[in-house]
């Protein structure tokens, strides 16, 4: 999330609940493509040609298209003040647009110029990001004029409650215009119904990318079959009041649909993969009845975090009793990331097997192609801890194991169970595959200590163990590090060559299971968020 965003928040004067939900929602949003900051840029155009020449006007066409596509709405538009060459261009470029571009923060807009008089085209966008401090008005008035296609539309800076008029409107014109890439986010104040969003969006049939918060789904099953989006390759529905219906036919009518990201939902959900595209499955902060992995052969992460049960209740430690999240796992021969698996609350099932206390993990109940799992856990709780050998038996090939701590306010953390150190039997992953294993949100607990001994003493190929500390143990990280060669003396490591690293966290407050865009970033490890920046951009670069 950028500075701009964050300061948003502030001004909105939202409570701290939908503060965290709207700082989640816009960390899970990408980019626009174009940025109002080029520094250099800006210094360039300070500096006139000293014998007066227009070199940059002398480029080859598509030379300076490319340049007017890198450029914000406004500036594009402003273009076709230099020249009748320049006029001519911009029209042609597909048009990025994002509204919190078009925020008026100047003077005055001055009068209408002769040059507008003569370019029509251009000087109603050029008045339109210049002329108005109504946002709203500035998106249409772009929309409007410019004749497509539009490459990127992003509107996250509008209250749509007063503008349902509009937003029907852009829909119209982003259909007819042919839109790429639309994110579409109501600034709202409070989570209630929401704005019902036109059934309009479905014949936005060039969407590649799409991405729409604290909105109200229309009713899917009143949509004629032919609207569809049969070029949609990344869905983001954020903080969205959509039922369990409704999400399967979209998804239904997403046939090359390869990266979905759903956070915050305000429906129960109750997810069912089954496609031959999707690719990477990211779901957040909902209540998850369950997860069905039924046939996707490209499937390579299925990623969960925050997901809560049905059923049950929270007792005064926080932890869950009884609730339930049911994970199932079919065929997905290319599934090579998971988690993070919460012991306490997922029920996994793979294949016709539900894994539990007791189970006697076989070929016929394993996952051989995962190599990289997270399990959040608390490592005080034994129900909890009893279940992490079984887990990880049914992931034989796991060569990275993230661990995310947690703790509870009312019960102080103790040790592991003796006996269930002393009698675990062999766990094939952990002691001929495990090469990294990362433990978040440390805090130094004898639990802790303990669990760090159990893999250290039976990774025979174990190369690094990771320990990250919780933030509000940072302060204390070379106190810790001291503290942590002590221990690790005492231990017998199965590899001689195993190193420990203690690190602080790389979050200022709590952190995040992992960057939101930077999942789709299929080169990367998508739960190392040691180098994330906090917008994401730099994860999901390539």
């Amino acid at each position: 999330m950028d500075s701009m965003q964050t300061n948003m928040l502030h001004l909105m004067g939202l409570d701290e609940t939908m503060k965290m939900v709207t700082k989640n929602v816009f960390s899970s949003l990408p980019d626009a493509p174009v940025s109002l900051h080029a520094p250099l840029a800006f210094a360039a155009a300070a500096r006139p040609p000293r014998d007066g020449v227009d070199r940059t006007g002398a480029l080859p066409v598509g030379i300076l298209c490319d340049i007017l596509s890198r450029l914000p709405a406004r500036d594009a538009a402003r273009t076709s003040a230099l020249s009748t060459r320049w006029r001519r261009l911009w029209r042609s470029v597909p048009l990025v647009l994002a509204d919190a571009h078009l925020k008026h923060t100047g003077p005055s807009p001055p009068p209408v110029s002769e040059i507008d008089q003569v370019d029509g085209l251009g000087g109603v966008l050029r008045r339109a990001v210049d002329g108005t401090r109504d946002v709203a008005s500035a998106v249409s008035r772009a929309l409007a004029a410019h004749p497509g296609p539009f490459r990127s539309v992003h509107v996250t800076c509008t209250r749509m409650d007063a503008h349902h008029a509009e937003l029907a409107l852009w829909l119209q014109l982003l259909a007819a215009k042919g839109v790429q890439e639309l994110v579409l986010v109501h600034q709202a104040s409070k989570l209630d119904a929401g704005v019902r969003l036109p059934a309009t969006l479905f014949r936005c049939s060039s969407l590649t990318c799409l991405y729409i918060g604290f909105l109200r789904f229309p009713d899917v099953a009143t949509i004629q079959r032919a609207g569809a989006f049969p070029h949609l390759r990344e869905l983001g529905l954020c903080s969205l009041v959509m039922g369990v219906r409704d999400l399967a036919l979209l998804l239904d009518r997403c046939p090359v649909l390869e990266n979905l990201e759903i956070v915050g939902h305000r429906e129960l959900v109750r997810l069912r993969v089954a496609s031959h595209s999707l690719r990477c499955v990211e779901l957040c902060e909902s209540v998850v009845e369950e997860i069905t992995v039924e046939h996707a052969a490209r499937l390579e992460r299925l990623m969960f975090w925050e997901i809560c049960g049905v059923g049950g209740v929270i007792d005064e430690d926080g932890c869950s009793i009884n609730m339930c999240t049911k994970i199932k796992i079919g065929h997905a021969p290319n599934l090579r990331f998971l988690g993070f698996l919460v012991p306490g609350m997922h029920q996994l099932n793979i294949g016709n097997t539900i894994i539990k206390a007791g189970t006697k993990v076989s070929p016929k109940n394993m996952v051989r192609s995962v190599r990289v799992l997270g399990i959040q856990v608390k490592l005080f709780n034994h129900n909890e801890v009893k279940m992490l050998p079984i887990f990880l038996r049914c992931f034989p090939n796991v060569e990275t194991l993230y661990i995310q701590c947690e703790t509870t306010i009312h019960k102080p953390p103790g040790m592991l169970n003796p006996k269930f150190l002393q009698q675990t039997g062999p766990i094939d992953c952990l002691q001929k595959h495990i090469k990294k294993v990362i433990i978040r949100e440390f805090r130094v607990h004898r639990s802790e200590l303990d669990f760090v001994k159990f893999i250290a003493e039976r990774g025979q190929v174990l190369e690094k163990i990771v320990i990250v500390l919780a933030q509000s143990y940072s302060s204390s990280a070379d106190r810790l590090r001291s503290s942590m060669r002590t221990f690790m003396a005492s231990v017998k490591l199965a590899n001689e060559d195993c190193k420990v690293i203690v690190c602080e966290s790389p979050f200022p407050s709590d952190g995040t299971a992992w960057c939101f865009q930077g999942a789709f970033n299929m080169s990367k490890d998508p739960f190392d968020v040691s180098q994330c920046s906090n917008s994401g951009a730099s994860c999901r670069a390539a």
